[in-house]
């Protein structure tokens, strides 16, 4: 009886411990971002965005919903036909959903990222992650600094890990920043995002960060609205 208690009382800390950081989190609603040309779509508990580039797209993050993707697109008036590429900050499940959506796309991520989709990595004992699409050459790894040019936009990776082993952020124009989990953010302070792969080098890699974000207009998180 004891042991079963115990038992239920650890799967209870353990649930608890896996949801609790989300009630936490304030992504953006969905729609322009003031002072932008920016489109932010909220999914769940997160943001992607859309960078206008010309008649078309670019898009940092894929959400964990594909319908709600979906629908929030159709809803705004943008044409999944029309993303040229979906730049990837790390590939956990609440960023790759709606890829098969953006089937005219590239998809961009770190190369360091590499490893957590092709089995070398695992995110978790028991878990690791994948990408929701079997084209092996729709994807394009970049290095650390690397510039795409793409749509009319410069996008610049950044690699900050810690979160995965690969995460990035991404410089567009030298003007925005989008961080993805890089980091959470409470009040202007940021600080190492839950369900963080390596501590010591997330810790790092926000000293990084926080040197570049008094670079850019914006700064735009996963999770956690505009810093």
């Amino acid at each position: 009886m004891y042991i079963l208690s115990a038992i239920i009382i650890l799967i209870v800390i353990i649930a608890l411990a896996a949801v609790l950081p989300m009630c936490f989190m304030h992504p953006l609603h969905s729609g322009k971002v003031k002072g932008t040309d920016i489109t932010a779509i909220k999914n769940r508990s997160n943001n992607l965005f859309f960078i206008p580039a010309g008649e078309n797209w670019i898009v940092i993050d894929a959400g964990s919903d594909s319908k709600a993707v979906q629908s929030e697109m159709e809803r705004l008036s943008i044409d999944a036909g029309k993303v040229l590429g979906v730049f990837l900050t790390h590939t956990d499940y609440d960023h790759v959903a709606s890829l098969p959506l953006f089937s005219n796309a590239k998809i961009y991520m770190s190369e360091q990222e590499k490893q957590m989709i092709d089995g070398s990595t695992y995110r978790q004992l028991m878990n690791k992650n994948k990408l929701p699409v079997c084209d092996a050459d729709k994807v394009v790894y970049l290095s650390d600094n690397e510039v795409v040019e793409l749509g009319g936009h410069r996008v610049r990776n950044i690699w900050v890990p810690g979160h995965t082993i690969g995460s990035a952020i991404y410089a567009v124009d030298e003007k925005y920043l989008f961080t993805g989990d890089a980091f959470k953010a409470d009040k202007g302070r940021i600080a190492v995002h839950p369900y963080t792969m390596n501590r010591r080098q997330a810790f790092e890699s926000i000293s990084k960060i926080e040197k570049e974000c008094s670079r850019y207009e914006k700064v735009f998180t996963a999770h956690y609205g505009i810093l």
